[in-house]
């Protein structure tokens, strides 16, 4: 079972940041999760929310900022514990171009107006072919049209469908959008799931485990990998159970 960090190693650096990837580096960790979004210059960032408000000291909507307005905006500002350097909301190339080291990724797409998650898919493809990001890349969303657009733009991308916990049986909506990936919600992950889905040909990739107990839950249930805020406590507890 794989250790994938969430948005980097959101309780320990800045998420969705340079920094961030950085520290999740800096711990020997190459397998991570992150969130795309759409500059108003039709640019792929990197940033969870669809406004700057919570992890910024700006406020707006992200879709209303070129990518070189949110290169000027701190996403550490708002980090519990503060972060002593200013670091702004990334492009997605930018991240990946430094991570030499990356063995796997999961792009998650928010959900946002139909135009613009086409052009995403557009966009995601193209880096994808351009950086060699074949067998590195995963592609999920909760946002169905979000994944099939994936498949008419780059059926060769592995895509995951993001299931909430109370998501209606998620394992026919990976089938039904060709996905290769369950990116699903602790509470509702039991052996059952998980051997279904193994059954299908899906990886079950179980978000977002910060509790020891909750992990050790999990892998006994089989799945493949965790996604975690605290990458530091799974090493240094699980380290001889999982891999990283």
């Amino acid at each position: 079972m794989l250790i994938i960090g969430h948005r980097g190693a959101r309780r320990e650096a800045p998420e969705n940041t340079l920094a961030g990837f950085r520290y999740l580096r800096s711990l020997g960790v190459h397998h991570v999760e992150l969130d795309v979004r759409l500059s108003q210059d039709q640019q792929l960032v990197v940033i969870h929310d669809d406004t700057l408000n919570r992890t910024t000291a700006h406020s707006g909507n992200v879709r209303d900022f070129t990518a070189a307005e949110l290169a000027q905006v701190n996403a550490a500002a708002k980090f519990t514990g503060g972060w002593p350097d200013a670091t702004p909301v990334p492009l997605l190339r930018d991240v990946l171009k430094e991570w030499n080291d990356l063995e796997s990724i999961q792009l998650e797409v928010k959900t946002t107006h139909e135009n613009d998650l086409r052009t995403i898919a557009h966009l995601i493809r193209e880096l994808v072919d351009e950086l060699d990001l074949i067998d590195t890349a995963i592609v999920t969303s909760m946002d169905t049209h979000l994944l099939g657009y994936m498949h008419q733009t780059a059926p060769e991308i592995r895509r995951g469908y993001v299931a909430e916990r109370f998501t209606r049986d998620p394992l026919s909506m990976c089938q039904l959008y060709h996905c290769t990936h369950l990116i699903t919600n602790y509470h509702r992950v039991t052996p059952e799931l998980v051997k279904a889905a193994h059954a299908i040909g899906l990886e079950v990739s179980v978000w977002t485990v910060n509790d020891l107990n909750i992990a050790h839950r999990i892998q006994h249930c089989g799945a493949d990998s965790i996604i975690t805020d605290v990458p530091t406590l799974m090493l240094n507890n699980l380290r001889h159970d999982i891999e990283y």
